[in-house]
């Protein structure tokens, strides 16, 4: 789930080629796109120079390319994005070009496309774990990068100051940069640490084309509010390693931005908070529970019920998402269901890379169907491989404890469209909590049509994350920056 966004057991089907060995082929395939880079080959034609963007068409499902070729004179190279997904800059190993043929791969993702200049056009044939789709590559016209229009991605000149800073998690010796954007005037302000969702992320939280966290920093500044936005450890400029740390990590680098935003005279003391989206709306409610300094915590589709029942709501979500047969879905589901008893029954991660791979094993060799043993071990081992320190450690999370033990004022906000952290039945659950706790300084509210990206959408589908123009809805920010302004 380190895809996306923000969390989601999309890590489990970014990893698995279960679907792809009986026909449910989706656009979860590529979201292997993420993080693989390598180089390019030579070439040599100019005609092919410039960017390039087609649909994919795959299982009822629409999802965007786009090809950047680039001739330096001595050879040829060239990138491809997924807006859809968020997965821009994948170098490009082949980029060959002979007359009029062109030739693209990425050999470690297995995709190939090749195709025949017309033109403007580009026809040609997409090809990646024994699919080939036909794709049309259009020309796209100079200044337009293919990722769709952002008409809420402020520009400047800004009306506010912007402050480029650094502070240390002291215990992790690590030093994690950020903006700070500060009001006009001397203040003192109210003041919020933006914590962002799973997976990499820079300080805008930047993906599928969209940088939330600078359009929320943003309004947010421009309504009054100091903002503290940062780089995850190992992302960006900041330093440390991202790929072994845990929620606990994060918290405690947000923890320590906190500290390090209450520094600055222009913060007012009295109302510091934090807002976090995704993961980091369930840091919001881990740091509500533990920080003293902590005066509020807003939490945006952050998860509240258990995560085993979060994780297979998101499974059963995502799947009804998407194409495919009931039985194939039921069997994928079986299978997340697999996953999490096991989680829940290690205590020991090191006993993960023996007990998960024994029980995959066996849930296939009983499943009625004729796999190869090629294909049982590919199963296995993709499967099992997701499984890292950061997905361990997050099964283990017992989130309502924090919920329960938090005595701040907390606004938690739900999008009723939202297939990584269900809405209303998050939202039900912390209502639960809030009448049994006399929690009377809980604020829920749950968004009839936003996403969990907090878009405006038809259906909340991943695919349409990069589609949609909107970054974050104007309601849901209208609502935030009015309940911290009363806090």
């Amino acid at each position: 789930m380190k895809i996306l966004p923000s969390f989601l057991p999309a890590a489990i089907y970014r990893e698995s080629n279960f679907g792809f060995m009986r026909l449910f082929k989706t656009i979860v395939f590529l979201i292997l796109l993420f993080g693989m880079m390598g180089k390019s080959v030579l070439c040599a034609q100019s005609g092919a120079e410039g960017d390039w963007k087609g649909v994919l068409e795959v299982m009822g499902q629409k999802l965007p390319l786009v090809f950047h070729l680039n001739n330096t004179g001595e050879k040829w190279e060239g990138t491809m994005d997924s807006p859809a997904q968020g997965a821009t800059g994948i170098s490009l190993d082949e980029v060959l070009i002979d007359s009029l043929n062109v030739s693209l791969a990425i050999n470690g993702l297995g995709i190939h496309y090749n195709g025949k200049m017309e033109h403007d056009t580009i026809r040609g044939t997409f090809s990646q774990g024994g699919m080939e789709i036909p794709l049309i590559l259009a020309r796209l016209p100079k200044g337009d990068s293919g990722m769709g229009r952002r008409p809420q991605e402020p520009k400047g000149p800004f009306d506010y100051d912007q402050i480029e800073t650094s502070f240390d998690n002291v215990s992790e010796g690590i030093t994690l940069k950020g903006t700070i954007t500060k009001p006009n005037g001397t203040g003192p302000f109210p003041a919020v640490v933006l914590v962002s969702g799973s997976g990499p992320q820079n300080r805008n939280e930047e993906m599928f084309g969209h940088k939330p966290f600078l359009v929320l920093a943003d309004y947010f500044t421009q309504n009054g509010i100091a903002v503290l936005r940062y780089d995850e450890r190992g992302v960006g400029d900041s330093g440390g390693e991202f790929k072994d740390a845990t929620t606990f990590d994060f918290a405690d680098d947000a923890a320590a931005a906190m500290a390090h935003l209450r520094k600055f005279p222009f913060v007012d003391q009295l109302k510091v908070g934090v807002i976090g989206h995704s993961e980091g709306g369930m840091i919001a409610w881990m740091m509500a529970a533990k920080c003293k300094e902590l005066r509020f915590a807003v939490s945006i589709a952050g998860p509240t019920v258990p995560v085993p029942q979060l994780m297979r709501q998101q499974a059963k979500d995502f799947l009804a998402s998407v194409e495919g047969s009931e039985e194939q879905k039921k069997r994928e589901e079986e299978v997340v269901g697999i996953i999490y008893d096991v989680l829940s029954h290690t205590n020991d991660y090191d006993s993960l890379e023996i007990v998960l791979p024994g029980r995959l094993d066996e849930y296939l060799k009983h499943s009625g169907e004729n796999y190869t043993e090629e294909e049982l071990e590919d199963f296995v081992a993709k499967y099992a491989n997701i499984l890292n320190p950061w997905f361990f450690a997050f099964a283990k999370i017992n989130l309502e404890e924090y919920i329960q033990k938090t005595e701040i004022p907390v606004l938690a906000l739900f999008g009723d469209k939202d297939i990584q952290v269900n809405g209303s039945i998050n939202a039900e659950f912390l209502e639960r909590i809030k009448q049994e706790n006399g929690k009377e300084d809980f604020t829920i509210k749950l968004y009839p049509d936003l996403n969990h990206l907090f878009q405006q959408s038809s259906t909340g589908a991943m695919a349409e994350y990069g589609v949609i123009e909107e970054t974050f809805s104007e309601e849901a920010m209208e609502d935030i920056v009015e309940w911290v302004l009363v806090q």
